[in-house]
């Protein structure tokens, strides 16, 4: 039998909700070191891990049940089936796949351009406060991150994000500075549409909301 040594995956963020494209390779895990999978928006999605080759850990954060997955998965299941189904360990619901290239950018083509419909489709209607409004929010930060323009004033530029049903929490994990941004009402929206660039303030707190416009966001 002939194994591939290449793996293409595609795996749903936790903070923007978007399929992307990753190629992982089986020789990347020589000498035992961990591979990461991390989406452009700057969260770290993917963690997998193996000793021994023949059986694979994968640690994921799962933005459905607000938990951390370890799935575990043979080398026969991820690296000669052409599909692989990364799934919430509570709700079985599909997070990602691993597998074909082929087969994975068919997925790909027809799901990652539609964040809402995929939200929608894992039950977050009941999850979010206001879910159209989190919908655009979280749509608008992706664009920023993908312009690299979401940062710390400290030089980091790998912003963690945490999602709550009314507002996320931009968390720098070097300086530890926090900036909350709601995101319940229109107003609230149409704040964060203005803003082109995220600047967390160096060791700081600050809060972005409907009543008032941060320095920090700069239209």
């Amino acid at each position: 039998m002939i194994v591939s040594t290449q793996r293409s995956l595609a795996l749903r963020c936790p903070l923007c909700g978007r399929l992307e494209h990753h190629s992982i390779s089986f020789f990347d895990f020589s000498g035992n070191v961990p591979v990461k999978v991390t989406c452009k928006c700057g969260f770290n999605k993917l963690i997998i891990n193996t000793k021994n080759y023949k059986e694979f850990y994968l640690q994921m954060s799962c933005l459905i049940c607000e938990d951390v997955h370890i799935l575990k998965f043979t080398r026969a299941e991820l690296w000669e089936k052409s599909l692989a189904v990364l799934r919430c360990t509570e709700t079985g619901q599909e997070l990602g796949y691993i597998g074909d290239e082929t087969v994975l950018m068919k997925i790909i083509k027809q799901k990652q351009n539609d964040i809402e419909s995929i939200m929608n489709n894992l039950g977050f209607d009941d999850y979010f406060t206001n879910p159209p409004i989190m919908f655009e929010v979280l749509k608008h930060l992706h664009q920023i991150a993908e312009l690299n323009q979401m940062f710390c004033l400290c030089g980091n530029s790998q912003i963690e994000i945490d999602v709550y049903p009314e507002k996320l929490e931009l968390h720098c994990p070097i300086c530890q500075s926090l900036h909350i941004i709601y995101a319940e009402t229109i107003e609230d929206l149409q704040i964060v549409k203005q803003v082109n660039s995220i600047a967390l303030t160096e060791k700081g707190f600050t809060s972005f909301d409907a009543s008032k416009v941060h320095p920090s966001f700069k239209p």
